[in-house]
């Protein structure tokens, strides 16, 4: 059950860093006055970092609508 979990995570932080590369590419800080959205390194680690985060709740969120339902075995996602 635990590489399911790891599952979820790494793929929420991969997902994460994606968007927080295309926001930054797409709207960004022009000035540079920013301090995290004018380089795409800290737009990319901060949007890794939520990425990883919504996961890792989403996954609590769907195990424990399933727990509740009854459905103990889909719980593994």
């Amino acid at each position: 059950m635990k590489k399911y979990i790891n599952i979820w995570k790494i793929g929420g932080a991969l997902l994460g860093a994606l968007g927080g590369y295309l926001y930054w590419h797409e709207v960004g800080c022009l000035t540079g006055h920013c301090p995290i959205q004018s380089h795409w390194q800290t737009m990319t680690i901060w949007g890794s970092t939520m990425g990883f985060l919504v996961a890792d709740l989403l996954h609590l969120f769907v195990q424990t609508i399933s727990n509740r339902n009854g459905n103990a075995e889909r719980a593994i996602l």
